[in-house]
């Protein structure tokens, strides 16, 4: 049996529970894992902190591992890089305004907050954005009109659509990209 599929066994056996085959796993990635993070995130103790967090996620998702899409390690990266991802962007510094009106939706403004022209431009832009969503691929205008009608979070979306998780982040992304496109034409 060679390595690939002597991990592959061993993450079949952690979706069992069985302590021992995460002891083994870990001992074989646990270095490998920590150099990758230490390398992504070049802070030490926060290294060790997602190093934790990805072995968590590794013994919860070990059932959902299909050893026809990846090999074990590169499955175990994939789950270590994206909680890489994750810290940084958690890490990045909160904008403060000094305006607290500009932190409410414009929705729960006073209507009479705003002068009558303004509310027609908001009006007419918010027509031409309907129009332009509307024009989007059908996986992109949903996910789209859900986040942004019902303020779904993606991973609801991705329940109520019965969508992966991954489809609905890719699908809203381009609907994005393609909606800026838009607006960028549609201004020139």
């Amino acid at each position: 049996m060679d390595d690939a599929s002597f991990e592959a066994e061993l993450i079949r056996r952690i979706a069992k529970g069985e302590r021992s085959a995460f002891d083994q796993l870990y001992a074989r990635y646990s270095r490998p894992l920590f150099s990758y993070i230490n390398k992504f995130l070049r802070d030490h103790g926060l290294a060790e902190e997602v190093l934790q967090d990805a072995f968590v996620k590794i013994w919860r998702s070990a059932s959902r591992y299909d050893r026809r899409l990846s090999r074990p390690f590169s499955w175990c990266v994939l789950i270590t890089k994206r909680l890489c991802i994750d810290r940084i962007r958690a890490m990045k510094p909160v904008t403060v305004t000094d305006d607290p009106m500009a932190l409410k939706p414009v929705s729960e403004r006073n209507q009479s907050e705003r002068d009558p022209s303004e509310r027609v431009e908001v009006k007419d832009e918010l027509s031409i954005l309907s129009e332009m969503v509307e024009r989007l691929p059908d996986s992109q205008r949903l996910t789209l009109e859900l986040a942004m009608t019902k303020g779904l979070t993606q991973q609801e979306i991705s329940d109520q659509l019965n969508m992966p998780l991954g489809t609905v982040k890719t699908a809203m992304r381009r609907g994005m990209q393609r909606l800026k496109t838009m607006m960028a034409t549609s201004y020139e």
